[in-house]
């Protein structure tokens, strides 16, 4: 049972994926995990695998489906932004569209709002599956193991501070505002307007940072979304010895570390809620509301002046409403299901279905691989732009293999799993069993 699982935004994947891998591979399955460049190139040359699709975009994913089918590969469908949506729900309609479901053999969704919004596109509705998501499972805390350390690292930097996470992917681009139109014109076609909201939201975090700096001695952390342009917010903070622009790892370990986290309406929001903890949220008081991903809103208590926000963290307020919000957001998250288990069990009875077992790569596939790892020790690996190197940033062994002791010290069942480095950023994990 191959199972091919892409990664794009490293801090973001990695962690939940790496854990992920070792979930399957203690029920059978050879999971490989790599940059969506080397899952390509295994798919144009491996055949009978699953494939991990992690979101449905027109064109691209319709190409890709036919490559994958081409060579008798099976679509499962998990997408990574599965719940967060304007109002209008326009952004999920088209991520769970008609398409994907032809195309999958199995669909999992976050959340029964979701299956609700998107029903009338299944295709079979017996492939679809509320399951929630394995990246908000390890969230929960019998899974906070995995972070305590870099948390404590954090804290031991820093001392007490408090967590500004930002999503103006749109507005603050690292590729500039006329290539989030050029690339997002097609699925966004109020483009402009998006770059316009999320301008707005710019200016407000950077001066409720400045406000909250100017007021305390605390450390903040500002951390952007990874397709924002850090370089503008160090710009705007130098002068600010207590505002850090930091963009490293996971940011789970950050959120338990903080104080408090502050955001606009970011996703992040809701991981911070589901560890226990409170998020605040900061909006534009006047911004288009059809520009705004509420979900994010509905776990934070919401503010839209910096002089508030500021007042309430000073005073150290702290809002016991989170299991409210938590049942908020259950219908979305399904925070009450084991994601890893659920899933898992989907996929060995397709595996079964579809009679997918476990087999070696292709002789012509690991000659490849292994000719392009060792060019990649002469020549460091090209990435297309600065925003693609970014996003992969730190996809390493070392990093893998420091997440997997972890894991292992904690969860003896997985000690048989081994991990070996196929190529730069391509990675496998099976069981010695």
């Amino acid at each position: 049972m191959n199972i091919f699982i892409p990664i794009e935004t490293t801090h973001r994947e990695m962690l939940y994926k790496t854990f992920f891998c070792h979930f399957l591979a203690k029920k059978g399955f050879k999971c490989f995990l790599g940059s969506k460049h080397n899952i390509n190139y295994l798919i144009n040359n491996e055949s009978d695998f699953l494939y991990l699709d992690k979101g449905y975009h027109l064109i691209q994913s319709d190409k890709l489906y036919k490559k994958i089918k081409k060579n008798n590969g099976t679509i499962v469908s998990l997408d990574e932004e599965g719940a967060i949506d304007f109002v209008d729900g326009s952004t999920l309609q088209k991520r769970y569209s008609k398409n994907l479901f032809k195309n999958s053999a199995t669909t999992f969704m976050w959340g029964v709002e979701q299956y609700n919004l998107v029903k009338k596109n299944f295709y079979n509705s017996n492939k679809v599956f509320i399951t929630g998501h394995p990246r908000f499972e390890l969230l929960k805390s019998n899974y906070h193991f995995l972070y305590k350390r870099e948390a404590k690292e954090i804290n031991e930097r820093f001392g007490k501070f408090n967590l500004i996470n930002t999503n103006m992917g749109f507005g603050n681009n690292i590729l500039g505002d006329e290539f989030v139109i050029r690339n997002y014109k097609e699925r966004y076609k109020k483009i402009k307007n998006i770059i316009k909201s999320d301008k707005a939201k710019l200016d407000l975090m950077v001066g409720f940072a400045l406000k909250l700096a100017e007021s305390s001695n605390r450390n903040i952390i500002f951390r952007p979304h990874p397709e924002e342009n850090q370089n503008y917010y160090k710009k705007v903070f130098k002068d600010h010895r207590n505002i850090h622009v930091v963009y490293e790892g996971s940011v789970f370990p950050w959120i338990l570390a903080s104080e408090f986290l502050v955001h606009p309406d970011c996703t992040t929001a809701i991981e911070c809620l589901i560890s226990g903890k409170m998020p605040l949220s900061l909006m534009p008081k006047n911004i288009n509301q059809d520009f705004v991903t509420h979900l994010p809103l509905k776990a934070s208590t919401c503010f839209d002046s910096s002089d508030d926000l500021v007042s309430f963290i000073l005073n150290e307020k702290v809002e016991k409403t989170v299991k409210n919000k938590l049942k908020t957001i259950n219908r979305f998250f399904s925070v009450e299901l084991d994601s890893n288990e659920s899933i898992a069990q989907i996929l060995l009875d397709l595996s079964i279905e579809k009679r997918i077992f476990p087999k070696k790569l292709s002789f012509k596939t690991r000659t490849g691989l292994k000719l392009k790892l060792i060019k990649s020790f002469i020549f460091p690996v090209r990435f297309s732009n600065e925003l693609s190197k970014q996003k992969l940033s730190g996809l390493d062994l070392d990093k893998i293999q420091l997440i997997s002791k972890r894991i292992k010290k904690n969860q003896k069942d997985f000690d048989n799993i081994k991990i070996k480095k196929l190529n730069e950023f391509l990675y496998s994990f099976s069981s010695n069993d």
